[in-house]
C-alpha cells in the first residue's frame, strides 16, 4: 500500500471543536444544525455538520500561530452564535450533555453518517459526545511516528486537563470524563499502538483496509493519529473544554510538546517505550478522577499527583512555547490547574442548584460571555 504523508511546512496548527446545540429555553439538545449551517454558507467547511443534528463542528483554518487560531475561533463562534440565536438555539461546550438522551437525537442526513449507523448500529447512535481535536503540522511520516510514540505517555495529562463530562443522561457518572468511555465503544478507538516506524504504521493501516475493518483512515478513531492527507499529527483524546480560553491553553501545550519531541527527533534522542499498562491505567485514572488523579510514573512502581505531573510537563516545554510565540497561551493551561477542570466546575454548579438545567445554562453563559468579551476588545494573546 502506498500511503504518502503530505508533510507540512512549519509548525502549523488546526483546531476542531464539536459543539452542543441546546434549546434557548429548555436547555436540552436541539436538532438545528441544518438550519445553522445553511445560514452560514460563507463559512462552509469551517462550520459544519456532525453525526447528530444537535452537534455543530467548528474548525479553524490552517493557522501559523495560536494568535491566528484565537482570532479565527472567536470570529467563527461569534458567527455561529448569532445564527443559532435565530433558531432559538444556544451554543454549549462540554464532553457530554448533562441530561439529554441519545435516543432522542436524530442522525444527520448524509451518506457517510447513514453508512456508519448501518455498520455500527447502537454504538453509533449512542455517540452523543463532544470532543476537541488539535492538528499540528509535521514535516514527514517517520518524524510523525516518533513524535506520536513520545506523545502517548502524556495523553492522560491532556485528558485530565480537559475532563468535562461528569454527567450522562441525567446521572452523575462518578467520572470526570464519561465521554472517554462512550468513545471507546467505537471499533479501532482508544489508545493506538506503538509503531516501529512509518512503514510499520502503513502495514497496519493496509491490514485494516484489506480485511474490511475500516473503509477509510478516517475510521481510525484513535486518541492520537497521523493525518497523512493534512500532514499533521492529530490529538483527539480531549473532551470539548467549556471555553475557548481552555481550548487555547490545551492547544498550546500540545503544540509545544510536538515542538519538543521534534527537536529530540532531530537530535537523535533515543526513546524507551514505557510499558503500555502505564499509559492505559493513567488514561483510566484521568477519566475517573481528572486533575485529582494519581498517575503512575514511568518506572511502573511509584505515583505522582496529576497536578504536579502536569506542572512538571509544562516546565519542560516553556522554551518551546516561547520559540513558537505561544507562551502566553501556555499560561492558560496553568490556569486550568488553579481554576479546576470543566467537570469539577459543572459538579460545583450542580451542587449549588441541584438542577442539571442550570448546569447547562451556566455552560452556555460562560461561553457567551467569553465571546462577547473578546468582541469588546479582549483576547488572550495580548
Amino acid at each position: 500500500m502506498a500511503l504518502e504523508f503530505n508533510g507540512s511546512k512549519g509548525r502549523t496548527l488546526g483546531i476542531e471543536i464539536e459543539i452542543q446545540l441546546v434549546d434557548s429555553e429548555e436547555f436540552s439538545l436541539k436538532d438545528t444544525s441544518d438550519e445553522i449551517v445553511a445560514g452560514l454558507k460563507e463559512l462552509e467547511g469551517a462550520i459544519k455538520h456532525e453525526l447528530l443534528r444537535s452537534t455543530l463542528e467548528i474548525n479553524t483554518c490552517v493557522c501559523s500561530s495560536l494568535e491566528d487560531a484565537e482570532a479565527d475561533l472567536f470570529r467563527k463562534f461569534e458567527a455561529a452564535m448569532a445564527e443559532a440565536s435565530r433558531h432559538s438555539t444556544r451554543l454549549c461546550c462540554a464532553g457530554t450533555h448533562p441530561f439529554s438522551r441519545w435516543k432522542d437525537q436524530t442522525v444527520t442526513d448524509n451518506p457517510r453518517y447513514r453508512r456508519l449507523v448501518e455498520n455500527l448500529q447502537m454504538v453509533a447512535r449512542r455517540f452523543n459526545i463532544f470532543g476537541l481535536h488539535v492538528h499540528t503540522g509535521i514535516s514527514d511520516g517517520e518524524r510523525c511516528i516518533y513524535i506520536m510514540n513520545r506523545m502517548l505517555s502524556y495523553l492522560p495529562h491532556l485528558l485530565a486537563l480537559s475532563a468535562n463530562s461528569p454527567f450522562w443522561e441525567g446521572h452523575n457518572t462518578g467520572l470526570m470524563s464519561y465521554r472517554t468511555k462512550v468513545f471507546e465503544n467505537l471499533p479501532v478507538a482508544g489508545l493506538p499502538f506503538y509503531f516501529r516506524n512509518w512503514h510499520d504504521y502503513v502495514e497496519v493501516v493496509d491490514g485494516y483496509l484489506r480485511t474490511g475493518t475500516i473503509e477509510t483512515i478516517r475510521e481510525l478513531w484513535w486518541d492520537i493519529r497521523p493525518h497523512p492527507d493534512f500532514g499533521t499529527l492529530e490529538v483527539r483524546i480531549c473532551d470539548a473544554p467549556s471555553t475557548i480560553r481552555e481550548t487555547l491553553g490545551i492547544a498550546a501545550l500540545i503544540q509545544s510538546l510536538v515542538s519538543r519531541f521534534d527537536r529530540e527527533y532531530e537530535a537523535g534522542v533515543p526513546f524507551e517505550r514505557p510499558h503500555p499498562f502505564i499509559v492505559r491505567e493513567n488514561k483510566w485514572r484521568a477519566a475517573r478522577y481528572g486533575l485529582g488523579a494519581e498517575f503512575i510514573n514511568e518506572d511502573g512502581k511509584t505515583t505522582v499527583d496529576a497536578r504536579r505531573a502536569i506542572l512538571g510537563l509544562l516546565d519542560t516545554v516553556d522554551l518551546d512555547a516561547k520559540r513558537l510565540g505561544a507562551y502566553r497561551y501556555l499560561l492558560l493551561a496553568r490556569d486550568i490547574l488553579d481554576r479546576g477542570e470543566g467537570a469539577v466546575r459543572q459538579l460545583e454548579q450542580w451542587k449549588r442548584s441541584c438542577d442539571l438545567k442550570e448546569v447547562v445554562r451556566y455552560l452556555c453563559d460562560e461561553l457567551n460571555e467569553e465571546v462577547l468579551s473578546r468582541h469588546a476588545g479582549g483576547g488572550y494573546g495580548r
